[in-house]
Order: C-alpha cells, then structure tokens, then sequence
C-alpha cells in the first residue's frame, strides 16, 4: 500500500468501528460526525452501511433496512453495504425464515443494484473499508471531498455545491435539484412551498408541492430542511408561506 494517508468519515455511533480506527492511524484516519445517511463515507460517490448480523435482520422486520438503502442510494453512486457476521446463531435465533433472510438480501443485490460485501467479524470489516478508501483514494484518486468549493467549479457545479450543504442530500440529488429549480435560491423556494401531509392522527404521509414529482425527496428531508433553513419547526396545519 502507499504510505499516503487515507481518509474517512464515520458515523459518531459506530463506537466499534472507531475503536478498531483509533489502532491504524498510521494507515488511515477518520473524521467522527453525525451521519444521517451511511455509516462510512470513502469518498464523494463512495458510501457504506455496516450492518451486524442480528441488526441486519431486525432491520428487515420493522422496515428500517430498505428505507436507509434506498437513501443511500438516491445519494451516492457507488452504495456498499457491509454484511458482518451472518452466521449459524443469527438464523437459529431470530425467528425469521432462512428464505426471507436470502430473500431480502437478494432484493437489495439484483434489485436496488447495491453490492453487498459479507465480513465475519469487526477486524474484517475494517479490512474492507481501508481496501475500498486505498481503491478510490489512491489507485483511482477520488479523495474523500472537504467542504471547500475548488476555486475552478463552473456555476451549475457551484450550485450544486452550495445544495450538497443541507440534509439527507449528496452530489446525486443536489445535481437533480439544481436541474429542475436552476438555482440555490429557486430550490430553497421549493423546500419551503412544499407541503408535508399528515394522517388523521397526525403522523407524516408525503408531501404536496414542488418537489412531490422528484424521485427520492420525502416528507423527512423537508421536514430537516424546512427546520434547517427556516428556523423553526412547522405547524402542520399551518399554511407555507412564500419566500
């Protein structure tokens, strides 16, 4: 490997993953910040979830596994997730058939076209994350992307840029939102004019507006984003107003 530093960004609850970091800060090292979308970032279109055994199955019955993916994927090209661990004692003990394990793994493979990676344990996890960082940031030199706007990006690009700043959103979906609205100024619009409905009891359905005919935009991120840019939390009765 070259003596090149590599660089990632980890989710603040990976505990685990941070400690097992914290003993290769010769070969690679991380940024800890609260992720709302993957667990490990690589690179600008580069994007792990790490799922253990047990939680991985969990995740399958109360839903939470194709809804994170699904956000994983409308936000980085290249999704990866991480299997560790599914062995003889998560099958035995979950109480879910071996069939719908495989079937939900197979789905999220040939289906959501997300490449899944099987590890054994933490140590071999770590394995793949260092190889898959020196694969995209030394062979093929896509480094893990700062903030900083490079002083050569054209306009569209600047504008997405200045969209990659809000939540639940990366190069993918901002270049998507700079293309339907033109400008920060127009999306920010958007965000605002866009509705969130709500059931009888209250709770969150979609959303009605602007960005209801764009794949991949749900009554989460405007609810983030609406608080994030607005300053306060909205009334869900209350009527939006324009900018």
């Amino acid at each position: 490997m070259s003596n090149k530093l590599l660089h990632i960004i980890i989710d603040h609850r990976e505990h685990k993953l941070k400690e097992f970091f914290d003993q290769r800060k010769d070969i690679i090292q991380y940024e800890s910040k609260q992720l709302d979308i993957a667990d490990v970032i690589v690179s600008n279109t580069v994007a792990i979830e790490r799922k253990e055994g047990f939680d991985f199955v969990s995740s399958i019955m109360d839903n939470r596994l194709f809804e994170q993916l699904l956000r994983l994927k409308e936000t980085y090209a290249n999704p990866i997730l991480i299997l560790e661990g599914l062995n003889d004692e998560v099958f035995e003990n979950t109480g879910m058939k071996i069939s719908s394990i495989y079937g939900a793994l197979s789905f999220v493979s040939y289906k959501l076209g997300i490449s899944v990676i099987p590890t054994r344990n933490l140590e071999d996890t770590a394995i793949v994350i260092e190889r898959i960082a020196y694969r995209e940031q030394i062979k093929d030199d896509m480094p893990l992307l700062s903030r900083r706007a490079p002083k050569e990006m054209s306009k569209k690009d600047r504008r997405s840029f200045i969209i990659e700043g809000l939540i639940d959103i990366g190069p993918k979906k901002a270049k998507a939102l700079i293309e339907k609205f033109k400008t920060p100024h127009n999306v920010f619009k958007a965000i605002k004019k866009t509705e969130i409905l709500y059931t009888r009891t209250n709770n969150p359905k979609g959303i009605r507006g602007p960005l209801e005919t764009l794949k991949g935009f749900g009554w989460s991120f405007i609810k983030k984003n609406q608080e994030i840019l607005f300053g306060h939390k909205k009334n869900p009765q209350k009527k939006i107003n324009e900018i």
